[in-house]
């Protein structure tokens, strides 16, 4: 499995997104289901309604149905882990929907982060684990 940042999600899904053509070749490449977070689906929900409208979400929800997305229920203590996680990393930056990938990397043990972000780099788990960031930039 995959964990799965805002970015690829909206780019999968939004043929003008500069970023398309390079996340839709490495998606069949990335072990599925990709797992996301409550946070980024709240994001790209709100970004493909941006740019394709009802279409997009729609498109978003058959991922989800379709089994190629799974959303991973936050812990009660996850909001206080991101704001350890937002503050550790503030300098890369780090948002909300970052952290919770970082919380969901140590939850399920998964590194691999299907991500556009080049700060995901610079993440380290509080283990010191890094991240291996595809699709490679």
């Amino acid at each position: 499995m995959t964990l799965s940042d805002t970015g690829p999600l909206v780019a999968i899904i939004n043929s003008n997104d500069p970023e398309h053509a390079r996340c839709t070749a490495a998606l069949p490449l990335l072990r599925k289901p990709l797992l996301t977070t409550e946070a980024c689906l709240t994001e790209t929900l709100h970004l493909v309604f941006r740019g394709t409208g009802r279409q997009g979400q729609e498109a978003l929800w058959r991922l989800i149905s379709n089994g190629t997305l799974r959303v991973l229920a936050s812990a009660s203590d996850g909001p206080l882990r991101a704001r350890a996680y937002m503050e550790r990393f503030r300098d890369q930056p780090c948002d909300y929907a970052d952290a919770t990938l970082l919380i969901a990397a140590e939850a399920t043990g998964i590194r691999r982060v299907f991500t556009i972000d080049r700060h995901f780099h610079a993440y380290r788990l509080t283990n010191g684990d890094a991240l291996e960031v595809v699709p490679q930039s």
